[in-house]
């Protein structure tokens, strides 16, 4: 054994190493609630809790009132208990049990490779662990795996825990599939090595004891309150992911794009966690080949395919990385070293020895570095869409005194809120205030969720508002103003402008409109506010420095929005003085420094901006100011960038095709203009709000065969 192995296999050291792998999770799990869907499941837990039964159709929108629905229910009745018993906080600490005991199970009978793999999945394994349903699948198929795949390589292991564990899956998560699928992996594997006679015997055996533990897992499945209909709420689910896969983050796929891909250079980065797996586990399917196991090699490809398409399932693919790749290479390495591959490579024993302290030395770094910026909340003032801090207890970004304004005035029902707010308004306001739609989503379908974003891309006077709120019975709206959560907030300057509907309260986080109609009339001039003249106060002092950062941006982007940039600097630099590398904060900064005539101040931002990841915001915000400078040549390599890097970048290549036709390059204006419709998330249901942006990119192709014709 080389002076490297002997390092790295002395037991104190892997002991270390696994602490240190269980430590980073725990900092990356512990984190302050801010997820959407745990609004509608503490909701549910409570409406058994006080019921006595289970809600088998939807009794918490007024859209979607008495559709059958089926959910497992005991994830949600555990998630209200433990509120019950220990409030925000301990939901919070239940989160970060839930991320270490992940990593802990990847990690039983652990060898070194995966623990450096359990390390590098570690923010992957966190994104799927807040405390919602969903993290009970992340633990369970964390278990499946392992367990499943050390039967298969050692024929012991206590086999009989697969149908009581589906009994609980079941009743906690859809997720439970999974683990039907893992069984059914790890049957294909028996009958591989079944045809192979040196191991038939061997997998022949295992296979047979486990049958009767894989058949009662299967009818485990059925010990749940709807029974075999569980298996119709899995096909629903699916036939509306294609929808979610457009435009809900979570469901979105990954952009491989060479932009993309120079994440994983950015070691400090955790969103490149993904790719060093995805290459790991490339070549633990290479290894796996070589080797002749061509159904680990099918399972790990499989892995990587499934994560590649949506990014909700990067525990998932984690657990199978870490599990099975990490043993692939593991054994791959090891049988280099017996046949004397590591010996001639190996530089000399002190040499070896030093490389081992350093190895060993990078790992500690690393993971150490990655704790730190969980701890003091760079991660998460730094990363976009991140609504948590480090810490435990009831994230800031939620309306919360806009829904304690409508409990107080007992303002009119239906309410009408975004997508990202259902959760919050079942949690806070039922069963008074029935919901418009929330994260459920199958009881609302897919067309529900693009009318909502229709509508909140329109004027409040608009012929659609008209309607739907005739329709439903709507006269109150309560909004998100979060930069990032609040998907109103940007049409908030023309929302109080509307003469149909009138502003009644507005602060850093959530606004309350109410519609002009006879039975509202004595509300609205009781109540009506003037948005140009609303005054926000200085954080709390109670709060964070870090809350204190979101509390100041979002009061920033909201002034700048009412076309009050001037005050909105106050804010602003107040928010960087707490933290200045949020890319964000310094586009609300560009944007307002532009609309107060500070051009190259503001381009100085919009510039750090995108430095620091704005893929969107910023480099539209620069395009469009090279664009009105006739700084072509500038816009087009702006754009080219961001299109590169963006998850939705149909609109950036629109914009891409227009500057390359300015610039005289109509062919290269035409193949931006077919990366665009291939980018474009406007199908399916949603092909109907794609019309103004399909017709624009015929425009543009027309402009750009006129040019083609005319030279």
């Amino acid at each position: 054994m080389t002076p490297l192995g002997q390092i790295l296999d002395l037991r104190r050291t892997r002991l270390a190493l696994l602490v240190l792998a269980l430590l980073y999770a725990l900092a990356a799990g512990l984190r302050t609630l801010g997820d959407f869907d745990l609004g509608w499941q503490l909701a549910t837990g409570r409406w058994i809790v006080q019921h006595g039964h289970i809600p088998y159709t939807d009794v918490f929108s007024y859209t979607a009132s008495g559709t059958e629905w089926i959910y497992p229910v005991l994830s949600q009745v555990l998630l209200y208990l433990s509120y019950v018993i220990g409030g925000y906080s301990l939901l919070s600490w239940l989160g970060a049990a839930a991320c270490v005991s992940t990593v802990a199970l990847l990690l039983r009978r652990f060898s070194i490779v995966g623990v450096i793999f359990a390390i590098v999945s570690v923010p992957l394994i966190a994104a799927c662990t807040p405390p919602r349903a969903e993290m009970f699948t992340a633990v369970l198929f964390a278990a499946y795996v392992n367990l499943l795949w050390h039967y298969h390589q050692t024929g012991e292991g206590p086999i009989w825990l697969l149908p009581v564990l589906m009994c609980l899956w079941v009743n906690l998560h859809l997720g439970f599939i999974a683990g039907l699928g893992m069984c059914a992996a790890y049957v294909l594997m028996e009958l591989e090595d079944a045809i192979a006679s040196p191991r038939r015997a061997d997998a022949l055996l295992r296979l047979k004891k486990a049958t009767p533990w894989l058949i009662a897992t299967l009818a485990a499945t059925f010990v749940n309150p709807w029974g075999w209909r569980i298996y119709a709420a899995i096909e629903r689910q699916a036939s509306i992911v294609k929808t979610h896969s457009m435009w809900i983050w979570e469901w979105q796929g990954l952009r491989l794009t060479p932009a993309a891909l120079a994440k994983a250079f950015e070691w400090r980065d955790p969103d490149g966690a993904v790719l060093w797996l995805m290459f790991a586990a490339s070549i633990a399917v290479v290894c796996a080949l070589a080797k002749r196991r061509f159904v680990p090699a099918l399972i790990l490809a499989g892995a990587i395919y499934v994560v590649i398409h949506a990014v909700r399932m990067e525990a998932s693919f984690a657990s199978v990385t870490v599990v099975l790749g990490g043993t692939v290479l593991s054994q791959t390495l090891s049988s280099g070293r017996k046949s004397g591959t590591a010996t001639r490579l190996a530089m000399s024993a002190r040499s070896g020895t030093v490389a081992a302290i350093v190895s060993v030395a990078v790992i500690t770094c690393f993971a150490g570095i990655r704790s730190f910026d969980l701890i003091t909340n760079r991660f998460y003032l730094r990363t976009p869409f991140s609504f948590s801090i480090f810490g435990a207890g009831e994230s800031l970004w939620q309306p919360e005194q806009a829904a304690a304004f409508v409990l107080k005035e007992q303002l009119p029902r239906n309410l009408f809120h975004e997508f990202n707010s259902g959760g919050f308004v079942i949690w806070k306001l039922s069963p008074g205030y029935l919901d418009y739609i929330d994260g459920r989503s199958v009881p609302f379908g897919g067309s529900l969720l693009l009318r909502n974003l229709s509508l909140l891309e329109q004027s409040l006077d608009s012929a659609a508002w008209s309607n739907e709120a005739d329709a439903r019975g709507i006269n109150t709206l309560l909004l998100s103003m979060d930069f990032e959560a609040g998907t109103a907030l940007r049409s908030l300057g023309s929302y109080c402008d509307a003469q149909k509907w009138r502003p009644v309260f507005l602060d850093a986080f959530g606004a309350v409109f109410l519609r002009v109609a006879p039975e509202t009339t004595d509300s609205v001039h009781r109540l009506e506010i003037d948005c140009r003249t609303v005054q926000f106060a200085d954080p709390p002092a109670t709060v964070s420095r870090p809350e204190q950062f979101r509390y100041l941006l979002n009061v920033g982007t909201i002034l700048i929005v009412l076309d009050r940039s001037e005050e909105a600097l106050k804010p602003l630099e107040k928010a960087e003085g707490i933290f200045a590398d949020n890319a964000f904060l310094h586009y609300a900064k560009g944007i307002a420094l532009n609309n107060l005539g500070f051009a190259r101040d503001s381009e100085r931002e919009l510039l750090m901006s995108v430095k620091l990841g704005s893929t969107e915001d910023a480099p539209v915000a620069l395009a469009r100011m090279y664009e009105q400078d006739g700084r072509y040549a500038e816009e087009s390599e702006v754009l080219k960038r961001a299109a590169g890097q963006a998850s939705r970048p149909h609109w950036l290549y629109l914009m891409l095709g227009d500057v390359e036709l300015r610039l005289g390059h109509a062919d290269l204006a035409l193949a931006a203009f077919q990366d665009a419709e291939r980018e474009s998330p406007f199908r399916g249901e949603g092909y109907a709000l794609g019309a103004e942006f399909r017709s624009q990119i015929e425009a543009g192709r027309q402009r750009a065969r006129q040019s083609m014709s005319g030279r």
